[in-house]
């Protein structure tokens, strides 16, 4: 009797570990680009909720004129929801230089050293919406016309999806590691 309830709690576990049958949805349809977002932080009550992360850094539509390079929107549920993604867009001069203002007039947040997050070097940051437990919205640039929207949402300061497999690392802040046993999940759960 034992090993049969040995047994049972192994797989179990197994299930728990495995997020019970959960899988990743990958969008890269931008039809439903607005079904997606939850824009000023809205949507508790959606499948995509985000965990109320203001995305109003990301353009309210996707408009006819500017240019979509790419575009991926990855949910994932396993049991505390997940999301990460990416927008490109190259802006015509006009349309880029009011993107530019619109998201440097943003009320960006404190970064720095969340999830090893270190000031950008790869790209210039335009603004950014973080949060030491959720993750980040925000917006990167060029500085020729190209704007990269992005996001990593997650919770329990870890995120389960492999951000890697499916996020170019130039889209990705600088330093950036939330991985499963990532020291920064260990300084907070440890209250340092």
């Amino acid at each position: 009797m034992k090993k049969v309830i040995f047994l049972l709690a192994c797989v179990t576990y197994a299930l728990l570990l495995a997020g019970c049958g959960a899988r990743v949805e990958v969008y890269d349809d931008q039809s439903g680009y607005r079904d997606r977002m939850s824009f000023g932080g809205a949507g508790a009550g959606s499948r995509w909720h985000k965990w109320g992360m203001d995305e109003s850094i990301w353009p309210q539509t996707i408009s006819d004129e500017s240019r979509v390079a790419d575009y991926k929107m990855i949910r994932y549920d396993p049991w505390d929801v997940q999301y990460l993604g990416y927008l490109v867009v190259d802006y015509s001069a006009a349309d880029y230089a009011a993107e530019v203002e619109r998201l440097k007039a943003y009320p960006s947040t404190e970064y720095v050293g969340y999830y090893g997050v270190r000031e950008e070097e790869t790209l210039e940051l335009l603004a950014i919406c973080a949060d030491d437990y959720y993750g980040f919205v925000y917006a990167l640039t060029d500085g020729v016309g190209r704007i990269i929207y992005a996001e990593q949402i997650f919770c329990n300061y870890f995120m389960d999806i492999d951000y890697e497999k499916y996020m170019p690392r130039e889209y990705l802040l600088d330093g950036f590691y939330a991985r499963r046993g990532n020291p920064y999940r260990g300084r907070r759960l440890s209250g340092t």
